[in-house]
């Protein structure tokens, strides 16, 4: 018997939209404010590591990658310079960013059954 997993399938097919929208804020905040790659780096790292882990959840690995993949974003604010509005804008928008590209990334590989 084959089954397909159901993760987020709403979150999954609207990522590539926040893809578009995402790194549009990110592109105006660094041409308008200043250039901060350092932190969006960061926040696109970190959303793509959150996704990861929470697709695991979805998935049905356990309740401890929920855990993990919520604290996620609070590390990202504890451990990531924020001197300037820039670095925040940077840190959202890159986040979930990170976030939708993975998400996007998801929906196009390819579907694996599982055998009960």
């Amino acid at each position: 018997m084959s089954k397909q997993p159901h993760v987020g399938l709403s979150l999954v097919n609207k990522a590539p939209l926040g893809i578009l929208l995402t790194a549009l804020i990110a592109i105006v905040a660094n041409v308008l404010l200043d250039l901060n790659i350092v932190t969006l780096a960061y926040a696109v790292l970190g959303g793509a590591i959150s996704a990861v882990i929470l697709m695991a959840y979805w998935l049905g690995k356990g309740g401890i990658f929920f855990i993990l993949g919520v604290s996620l974003p609070l590390v990202l604010v504890l451990f990531t310079p924020l001197d300037t509005a820039t670095a925040l804008i940077n840190l959202v928008s890159g986040y979930f960013l990170g976030f939708c590209v993975a998400l996007t990334i998801y929906k196009f590989l390819p579907a694996k059954s599982i055998e009960q």
